[in-house]
């Protein structure tokens, strides 16, 4: 099962989920479970973010509430028709915390060093942007690359997060397209200056469309992310070449932040990254997940 974010043509926010192949109203389907097991209490759940603060999104949540429903009514209404848009899964997360330099090709193919311990950045929640939105090139700004990556969303709070807990503290997972100012950012390299300005221009942090619940992903080393421009494969790497792995990653930030609920972890990128020009099409993909399309534009 996965779950979205989305807007109604009336402009209301509201959960879906891709169930048995459909897309359901998730926030409607709630309140009817509400109504069917706890006399309509409970809390309202129109926002994604809201079912992750509250460490209330799991798997057997999403199925127990499509699975009582089906058991004493048809859903069929429940289905979503034309006329929704995709927001990102979840919107206002308090940090965004990247890791640079992932994956061994990576680092090489821009002649970085290979880190020996995890590299990390920020990118403004102010850069987020949807599927199907358009990725903004500020005129004048030199090359932008795509950097394709695997998205983790926290669940809850947590300060020096054990390893062995770490997935404790995993909501779930979804895609993310780190957009870089790339001269900008080796200019401030050279300067010694951080990275942040040539990360966070508007519509540089392409985000979701779906969050699939931790549980329901069996064994993230073998996540396979895929970007492709205009439908030419442009980076292949599976999770399993990470040099830091997930667990890893939310201990070792952990340790210098107190990671919150909806925070996101872009996990870094492999190689192949390259230029984006106005008129591009560049997609993210992980199959067990979905794929994130986004068309570039000049602003």
């Amino acid at each position: 099962m996965k779950a979205f974010s989305f807007t109604t043509d009336k402009g209301q926010s509201q959960i879906g989920i891709e169930y048995k192949g459909a897309f359901y109203n998730f926030s409607l389907a709630w309140e009817l479970y509400k109504n069917l097991k706890n006399k309509g209490q409970g809390p309202k759940l129109d926002f994604l973010q809201i079912m992750v603060e509250a460490d209330f999104f799991h798997l057997e949540t999403l199925q127990e509430v499509m699975f009582a429903l089906q058991e004493v009514r048809p859903i069929d209404d429940l289905k979503l028709k034309d006329g929704y848009v995709f927001e990102p899964p979840v919107g206002r997360p308090q940090k965004i915390l990247c890791i640079g330099r992932n994956y061994q090709e990576h680092a090489e193919e821009l002649n970085n060093p290979v880190p020996d311990e995890p590299l990390f950045f920020s990118k403004s929640p102010s850069s987020l942007t949807a599927h199907d939105t358009p990725i903004r090139l500020p005129a004048g700004i030199g090359d932008v690359h795509f950097e394709g990556e695997l998205a983790v969303v926290i669940s809850r709070q947590g300060q020096n997060i054990p390893k062995s807990q770490a997935l404790d503290h995993i909501a779930g997972f979804s895609l993310l397209n780190d957009v870089t100012a790339r001269e900008m950012q080796r200019r401030d390299q050279q300067a010694g200056r951080p990275w942040f300005r040539s990360k966070s221009f508007d519509t540089f942090c392409p985000f979701g469309p779906v969050l699939v619940p931790k549980d329901a992903i069996h064994d993230f080393g073998a996540l396979e992310l895929k970007v492709s421009v205009n439908g030419d494969l442009r980076q292949q790497g599976a999770a399993s070449r990470m040099l830091f792995g997930i667990s890893e990653l939310v201990s070792y930030l952990s340790r210098f932040c107190t990671l919150e609920p909806a925070d996101i972890i872009a996990t870094g990128t492999p190689s192949g990254v390259g230029p984006l020009q106005a008129g591009d099409r560049v997609e993210v993909e992980v199959a067990e997940i979905g794929k994130l399309c986004n068309q570039v534009v000049v602003s």
